[in-house]
């Protein structure tokens, strides 16, 4: 029988504190692509541009106030870029190590009725480099 991972099973490190423990953390890349055409503007082939990165991540606001107090003016958006490292075990138990470079664009808080205390935080992704040697 197989195992089952979950998201407690991941650690994350965002701006040096050691594994934060997000709710979410997602990140992305993708490249623009065209069609390349041909006399009767049929698609011939295509063309690949400029990649495009994005991410996001949920974390506690007890985390984020930390991040706050480490931020000047306590404006976590004023943080210079910085390495997020993502680590967790796949289903073939091989360790795998991403390392995303952002900042995040903003900040504010996400107080619900249901106890859950975390926001959701845009991240400003300069670069994604998956299975990185630990």
């Amino acid at each position: 029988m197989g195992e089952v991972y979950s998201a407690g099973d991941v650690v994350v490190t965002v701006a040096g504190l050691f594994d934060v423990n997000p709710s979410t953390i997602e990140y992305n890349y993708k490249y623009a692509h065209e069609y390349q055409r041909g006399i009767k503007r049929n698609p011939r082939g295509w063309r690949m541009g400029a990649k495009e990165m994005d991410g996001k991540i949920t974390l506690p606001l007890d985390v984020i106030a930390q991040i706050e107090l480490a931020a000047p003016n306590s404006d976590i958006a004023l943080i210079k870029p910085f390495p997020i490292n993502v680590t967790f075990a796949n289903t073939e138990n091989v360790l795998i190590n991403d390392v995303i470079f952002a900042k995040f664009t903003g900040n504010g808080r996400n107080v619900t009725a249901d106890g859950e205390l975390e926001k959701e935080l845009e991240l400003f992704v300069l670069d994604i480099k998956l299975h990185v040697s630990i």
